[in-house]
């Protein structure tokens, strides 16, 4: 479904808010034309550092910045971990050969840092996550996230949490097209990282799947159906991303 029918579902769903994300270009202008569309439901801009904005490029972040973008997301599809066959050199990796970040990388954690953005792992290796994140702390980043936490193992996940970076668990993984988990092992994935560090999203939008919001309901009843507890399921889906966004 197209943004403004994610808006449109969102405000009648009475949501809080959002974040709009596209693997190929900068939501926030967007965002800003559907905020005023829709008053009083949050709708925040995202960047992906992926090839059609030049991969890891500071100056589009900058830009993004500029203009009030809320996240930054380290490449997701052009991203060399999530190809299988990398395709012509394009593919995207922020460690050189001596496998440090790059310039490019840091340029755009700092620029992160300056302007008070949520810095997300996209689909980097769980190598890079762990780099980009300890460089992020340092560097001053307060607000971070691993997406795809499944791929960390269990003492890169703790090291992770110690940096104060949130756990992003989507529910799209539950669904039957991708089917990569149960709701309830998910839920035990999420207790195991901690609540206070973890956020449940739905990733959906997606012509075969539900409208985010609907996507958000399912999501809040499987968990309850798991067996967790209402409080922290609040704390998952309004709270922690309400930090992390204001």
């Amino acid at each position: 479904m197209d943004a403004l029918e994610t808006a449109r579902a969102a405000y009648e769903a009475g949501m809080g808010g959002f974040v709009l994300k596209s693997h190929n270009y900068l939501t926030y202008p967007m965002t800003y034309a559907l905020s005023q569309m829709y008053p009083g439901l949050g709708i925040y801009g995202s960047i992906s550092l992926n090839s059609p904005v030049g991969g890891i490029n500071p100056e589009a972040v900058e830009t993004a910045a500029r203009l009030g973008t809320k996240v930054v997301f380290m490449p997701t599809i052009s991203a060399r971990f999530h190809l299988s066959k990398p395709s012509s050199g394009k593919s995207l990796y922020i460690l050189d050969e001596s496998e440090k970040l790059t310039d490019d990388t840091l340029d755009v954690i700092d620029i992160v840092q300056a302007n008070d953005m949520v810095l997300a792992s996209g689909y980097i290796s769980p190598l890079e996550t762990i780099k980009l994140f300890g460089a992020a702390k340092n560097h001053g980043v307060k607000k971070m996230i691993a997406t795809h936490p499944e791929e960390l193992l269990e003492d890169q996940l703790k090291d992770l949490t110690t940096l104060g970076v949130y756990m992003e668990y989507s529910f799209l993984s539950c669904m039957p097209l991708t089917a990569k988990i149960s709701p309830v092992a998910l839920s035990a994935q999420i207790l195991k990282a901690g609540i206070e560090r973890s956020v449940v999203t739905t990733a959906f939008g997606q012509p075969v799947n539900p409208p985010p919001s609907e996507g958000m309901r399912m999501a809040i009843a499987a968990l309850l159906d798991s067996g967790m507890s209402p409080e922290n399921i609040s704390r998952l889906v309004k709270d922690n991303p309400s930090e992390l966004l204001s």
